[in-house]
């Protein structure tokens, strides 16, 4: 049987840099790529799970997921948020993955930062759409600043997906910048796209803002992934206007049917307030990796780097370094094969992190202490 070419949307579709470069690693690699915490679930939700897998109904939720976890959700957003606009997914790329499905016809354009998580790139060209960057620029810290964002708006515009705070660079959104922000989206009838996911890894005084507060017709995308350890539980969800809610749902329906059940009864123990207690312990521990790393580097590297706000990156720039050769990428590669240690290439995240390498703390800090010494040591 011959069989057919692969469909005009699915092509060129691949796994993106970011994990062709994290499945280079083996036993005998320092793996600093790591996008996930290497502490364990909460104690709460495991204990909780254990007590009664046995007893919980395990069947088939409505499709947008337990209602009182809805109810949680949106009233953690504020009393104002309704729960039928909240749909439970299989992760927050998943909520995503809906979220663009819904909004974009072929030809319509969506802002996506650059450097960014290279997954928005990919969906918005799964749905017919056109992505177009807007730079966090290295001259600013990486910083967003709403003018980049809003001389790229045209007639086409129909999103802009916002990061905050921020993979690769850890950079947290100016409150006033989000202000001015949402007061041209409102007018311009542009939608924001906030993509939560590290809100609530934060090493300043307060939790970072989002453009919801000041314009709450927008999506946000969020998960416990990133907050709760709980990558492998895949649980997410996307807060969308009511009038996108019925289509949202209406095709996580076709893909997924609900999101997993036990997944759903384990979150209803982090939104009762159960990980409260482990999550700020957690978010202390990773400020003080945090200061490791930063100090790590100055120490060993000596290379320029943004010290990070927010989640558990540090972006380094390797443009000057002398063993750099080629790319971001080809250093990455070369690093991972020679040098047993595995870091991400900036151009992963897009051509504005040409010249960096992204170092994850969020692992145990003697492993990125050793990481930092076989670069440092590293001679091509």
């Amino acid at each position: 049987m011959r069989i057919p070419p692969v469909s005009a949307r699915a092509a060129g579709l691949d796994k993106t840099l970011l994990r062709q470069i994290a499945d280079l690693a083996d036993s005998s690699c320092v793996n600093l790529g790591l996008g996930e915490l290497v502490f364990p679930t909460p104690a709460a939700v495991r204990q909780e799970v254990a007590r009664s897998i046995d007893r919980w109904p395990l069947g088939y939720t409505a499709n947008a997921g337990l209602p009182e976890l809805r109810a949680r959700i949106a009233a953690r957003l504020g009393p104002e948020v309704d729960p039928d606009r909240v749909c439970i997914t299989s992760g927050s790329e998943e909520a995503l993955f809906l979220a663009l499905a819904v909004l974009i016809n072929p030809g319509d354009e969506v802002l996506v930062p650059d450097p960014g998580f290279p997954t928005y790139v990919k969906i918005v060209r799964l749905w017919g759409g056109v992505p177009v960057a807007y730079a966090l620029d290295r001259a600013d810290g990486f910083a967003l600043r709403s003018e980049r964002i809003v001389s790229a708006l045209t007639p086409k515009t129909k999103a802009v997906i916002l990061n905050s705070p921020h993979n690769p660079t850890g950079t947290v959104a100016a409150g006033a910048e989000l202000e001015s922000l949402a007061a041209i989206l409102s007018e311009r009838g542009v939608i924001p796209i906030s993509d939560e996911v590290y809100r609530e890894i934060f090493y300043g005084p307060r939790r970072p803002e989002s453009i919801r507060t000041r314009l709450p017709e927008t999506i946000v995308v969020d998960s416990l992934s990133k907050s709760d350890a709980m990558t492998g539980w895949r649980l997410g969800w996307c807060v969308v206007p009511l009038d996108l809610a019925k289509p949202v749902i209406g095709i996580h329906q076709m893909a997924m049917t609900c999101a997993s059940v036990p997944a759903q009864r384990a979150a209803l123990v982090v939104f009762e307030g159960g990980a409260d207690e482990e999550r700020r312990k957690n978010r202390e521990e990773l400020r003080h990796r945090r200061d490791l790393a930063v100090r790590c580097i100055r120490e060993n590297l000596g290379l320029p780097f943004t010290e990070p706000e927010g989640a558990f990156y540090i972006f380094v720039d390797v443009s000057a370094w002398p063993p750099a050769r080629g790319g971001s990428f080809e250093i990455a590669f070369a690093l991972a094969v020679q040098a047993k240690v595995v870091t991400i290439p900036g151009v992963a995240f897009g051509p504005g992190g040409e010249g960096y390498l992204r170092l994850s703390f969020a692992g145990f800090p003697e492993d990125f202490a050793e990481g930092v010494r076989r670069i440092a040591s590293f001679h091509p």
